[in-house]
């Protein structure tokens, strides 16, 4: 054998052995790949499964809920068998319903109670997008947490009174889970099951699917999503005929609608 066949020899037998190095670096950093993406992987997956199992224990159904979860009753368990049920859709955030809840909501309210009608309340928040904020959901939110102390009819009526003069401001959390539930006397236990709630969101779930529902009912009875609405047995009760009429005529314009 030559010398430049020697030399042929020895090149080739290094770069077989060079490649056979470079096939084991990459079949060891290829194996340390996929461990670090199975790891990766079981990682992120033990994450979701935390974070859903905390949103579900999270979630919270309110207690006065009907069963289809469209709306909170108020005062259950006492309406009189054939009693109209009447549905009243609002945003916390409109004027409007403010002024129809300033007007009429103590009669309606009275009329729950007496066994009179049956009264839902249909919590939307579809002006949050138009209004660039959040404050009807979390209004809507922070109502349905009273609901879980008991507080819920009143907790609504405080949200109307605070109510900010300019459309848009909103409500602010501390008024939500502070002043509001100060002024209605929710202390102790109540208080802290209360925020909880709030901060939580643990009634978010429930609000936002109330305010879907809703809208899916507004446009198959009224062709339209608008604030304030009433329903009397699934019939649309124009909020302008109501307006004629005194507290005390309600009722009777309730059974003419039924």
């Amino acid at each position: 054998m030559t010398q430049n066949n020697r030399e042929r020899l020895r090149q080739a037998q290094a770069a077989a052995a060079k490649q056979q190095r470079l096939n084991r670096i990459i079949g060891v950093g290829a194996g340390v790949l996929v461990v670090v993406l199975i790891g990766v992987f079981i990682g992120v997956l033990v994450q979701n499964q935390s974070h859903q199992a905390a949103t579900s224990a999270a979630a919270v159904t309110p207690p006065n809920a009907t069963s289809d979860g469209k709306a909170i009753v108020i005062s259950p368990g006492v309406t009189k068998q054939g009693a109209p049920v009447v549905e009243l859709f609002f945003d916390y955030q409109c004027p409007y319903c403010k002024l129809l809840e300033t007007t009429y909501g103590g009669t309606l309210t009275s009329l729950a109670a007496s066994g009179d009608i049956e009264l839902h309340y249909r919590t939307m928040s579809f002006l949050d997008a138009s209004l660039n904020n959040d404050a009807s959901l979390r209004a809507g939110i922070a109502a349905t947490c009273a609901d879980t102390v008991g507080k819920y009819s009143e907790f609504h009526n405080e949200i109307y009174t605070e109510q900010p003069e300019t459309e848009g401001e909103g409500y602010s959390d501390t008024a939500l889970r502070d002043s509001i539930p100060a002024a209605l006397g929710i202390i102790g236990n109540d208080l802290t099951t209360f925020q909880s709630c709030y901060d939580k969101q643990s009634t978010k779930g429930f609000v936002t699917t109330m305010g879907d529902l809703g809208i899916q009912d507004l446009q198959s009875i009224n062709n339209q999503v608008s604030t304030p609405t009433v329903h009397v047995n699934g019939k649309d009760l124009p909020v302008s005929d109501i307006g004629q009429v005194q507290p005390d005529g309600l009722l009777d314009l309730i059974k003419q609608h039924a």
